[in-house]
């Protein structure tokens, strides 16, 4: 079972920049968190790449930064952290990147990490090409 996908829209995307159909892709500038990434027996829900939303996006924040691991090459590694006096309580299991429009890119679901008071959550997303 897959648990990671590149969406249809980036897909897209890609396939006008290098056509010459746009001159960039836009940047991603977020990571959205969500809710519903597992199914009633907690197992991660396969994310499908025609989604334009989180199954229960329960926010968003700006990503912090992004590397390049040298193997493989066609990585970009984005990091987000939350901050420890938000989402007490929460039980993230859903993650999308998200470009400056506001457009899905990349979907992951996990299981479950409950989030507790005052803990800061480091996520790390690689978009793998």
């Amino acid at each position: 079972m897959e648990n990671s996908v590149i969406t249809l829209h980036r897909r897209v995307q890609f396939c006008l920049a290098s056509s010459g159909g746009i001159s960039s892709l836009l940047p991603i500038t977020h990571i959205a968190f969500g809710e519903g990434g597992v199914d009633s027996d907690g197992e991660p829900i396969p994310p499908s790449e025609t989604q334009t939303s989180l199954n229960k996006q329960i926010c968003m924040y700006p990503i912090d930064g992004v590397t390049y691991p040298i193997s493989p090459p066609t990585t970009a590694r984005y990091t987000c952290t939350i901050p420890a006096a938000d989402l007490a309580g929460a039980s993230i299991s859903e993650a999308a990147l998200v470009d400056s429009d506001g457009s899905l890119c990349a979907i992951k679901t996990f299981y479950i990490k409950r989030k507790d008071d005052a803990v800061i959550f480091t996520f790390v997303f690689d978009d793998e090409f």
